[in-house]
């Protein structure tokens, strides 16, 4: 009751209502994507994705804003074609600020630091959104809701956090997560940290995080880190190295495996999505060029192991990845913990017009552990070509 006269004292001005739209159109091929022989296994993708979006400003304090999204998916192979449509509202929020605070309730986009845990999946056809209440004042930052957009949405999931932001000591969260189980509840508290500092030339970044609580009838005890630091080494030329690592495996009472909860992937651990940050060792380098205007050149090296040998192989979206009559999990430990090495190449070029187009090809070399259960040697190879336009 107490807010609604300061709130509508803010309809006093003159409103301003904008539209705009964004267009999206990707190919993606697949070779050899489970690591199998048959050449059947190969697939081409064609991602159509529209936005159509209006925001309606009351005034500095009170805005509205609502989006449609409509992605549309072809496939084939030597097997079968075929189409399907996402459709949904992206976004539908209300924003008022004064005060000292903004509230933001509604359909939104929440993204937390690099986006490790908590993010948009802005690469996937359908992106991902929630229907939460937030609330930012100074530093700190407090949300929680569920999830409203989102491939394979969880419809039973809950999740809530509190953030604090600060330049000098970095980003801390605290993060709750509630959803319904195969056997009992699962209620997992996250603890994440992460900081950027500069030594001379060179950012170093760091991230940590600790998990507790309960996950189908046991504990849940897991813990993730990254570091990685970034150096110019020649004109418009930079170098970066990276350690990512998340805990994995159980026993009769506990879950390791650390829950990479509800992150944007794509652009931490490999263009081909066959890594989250579960049960996983990563080292990586990456050199970034853009010496010519608009261009951006990226080139990485990617070594995967498993943390723990008797837990699965788990993809960008915390699913195990699929193979041929199965998945990629050896509960016996006995295919090691070797997964591969992974060499993307990619390159973008931003037009004046508001408009992108991007290409990237990945190949991913199998290590013992993905040769011993497909039972192949070959090399996956992925690539994709987009185009993407703001009007």
């Amino acid at each position: 009751m107490f807010l609604i006269p300061p709130i509508l004292a803010t309809l006093d001005t003159d409103p301003n209502l904008h539209f705009y739209a964004e267009s999206r159109e990707q190919f993606q091929t697949h070779i050899n994507p489970t690591f199998s022989s048959p050449a059947d296994k190969n697939g081409q993708n064609l991602f159509s994705r529209l936005r159509i979006g209006a925001e309606y400003t009351f005034n500095p304090r009170l805005t509205a804003k609502v989006e449609y999204q409509n992605g549309h998916s072809l496939f084939w192979n030597q097997k079968q074609n075929g189409s399907f449509d996402s459709s949904d509202v992206s976004l539908a929020y209300a924003k008022w600020s004064g005060g000292g605070f903004t509230a933001i309730a509604g359909r939104q986009k929440i993204e937390i630091g690099q986006q490790r845990l908590i993010g948009s999946t802005e690469w996937l056809n359908l992106a991902r959104s929630f229907d939460a209440g937030r609330l930012d004042s100074g530093a700190w930052s407090a949300w929680g809701g569920r999830l409203g957009v989102a491939n394979n949405k969880p419809e039973t999931a809950r999740v809530e956090g509190l953030t604090h932001s600060d330049p000098r000591i970095g980003t801390t969260s605290f993060i709750a997560k509630h959803d319904l189980g195969k056997v009992s509840g699962i209620d997992v508290q996250t603890l994440d940290h992460f900081l950027t500092i500069k030594v001379g030339n060179i950012t170093v970044d760091g991230e940590a995080a600790v998990q507790y609580g309960s996950n189908n009838g046991l504990d849940q005890r897991s813990w993730a880190w990254h570091v990685g630091a970034t150096r110019p080494i020649y004109h418009n030329t930079t170098f970066r190295i990276e350690g990512n690592a998340a805990s994995g495996g159980k026993n009769g009472t506990t879950v390791r495996t650390f829950d990479n909860l509800y992150p944007s992937n794509h652009d931490q651990y490999g263009l081909a999505d066959l890594a989250g940050w579960k049960n996983m060792n990563e080292v990586a380098v990456k050199l970034q060029n853009n010496s010519f205007a608009g261009i951006t050149l990226l080139a990485e090296g990617h070594a995967f192991s498993l943390r723990d040998a008797s837990d699965g192989w788990y993809n960008a979206v915390g699913a195990v990845n699929p193979r041929a009559g199965g998945n990629f999990v050896d509960p016996t430990g006995g295919s090691g913990k070797d997964l591969g090495k992974e060499y993307d190449f990619s390159a973008s070029y931003g037009f004046k017009s508001d408009a992108k187009i991007t290409a990237g090809i990945a190949f991913f070399e199998p290590g013992n552990f993905v040769q011993a259960l497909s039972g192949h040697s070959n090399q996956l190879t992925y690539g994709f070509l987009q185009f993407a336009k703001k009007f």
